[in-house]
């Protein structure tokens, strides 16, 4: 029997996506040279990159609407630095649920002021916290939309004129959302 493993992060793939990888490390498109061996400005890589970034947004329902999807580098903590370098010009607001949403916090006190619109680390974090507001006058409003270290999830979101930057990176596929509003 195959083991499975149900931690946070890594998932249980199909046995042919498997063998599909497996191959395309070995020999990609025939060509005598690993997937991981070919130069990222190949037409084979490219070609591989294009349909990636066309199927997360088919699957996103996000095709033909203007959004691009970017495949980066440095996980969910080097994202916490992109969003707040990016985007913090003085002040931003943020939803603390958890340890990534804390990190996250964390992370952009180093660009500017900070306001935490609500927290549920009196009880652990073992809730969403309700009936906060998203104050005016903020670059963004951050929120971590699946806590996987403590199992609780957003099942919506707050209504602002700020942009609204999710780290969505453990359940962006599990729902559908309405993106309109990121």
């Amino acid at each position: 029997m195959k083991k499975h493993n149900f931690s946070a992060g890594p998932c249980v793939l199909p046995k042919s996506v498997m063998q599909k990888a497996s191959e395309a490390i070995l020999n990609f498109n025939g060509l005598d040279l690993s997937l991981i061996e070919i130069s990222h400005r190949s037409k084979d890589f490219v070609a591989v990159m294009e349909r990636a970034q066309t199927l997360a947004l088919e699957h996103l329902g996000l095709q033909n609407k203007g959004y691009k999807a970017l495949f980066l580098q440095g996980g969910a903590s080097m994202e916490f630095l992109r969003v707040a370098y990016n985007l913090l010009e003085k002040k931003a607001a943020y939803l603390n649920t958890g340890t990534w949403s804390s990190k996250s916090i964390k992370e952009a006190k180093l660009f500017g002021e900070i306001v935490e619109v609500a927290s549920s680390k009196d009880q652990n974090f073992n809730y969403i916290p309700k009936n906060y507001s998203v104050p005016s006058g903020i670059d963004y409003f951050h929120c971590t939309s699946n806590n996987t270290i403590f199992g609780t999830q957003l099942k919506s979101f707050p209504k602002t004129d700020a942009p609204i930057v999710c780290d969505m990176s453990s359940d962006i596929f599990s729902r559908e959302l309405d993106f309109s509003n990121f």
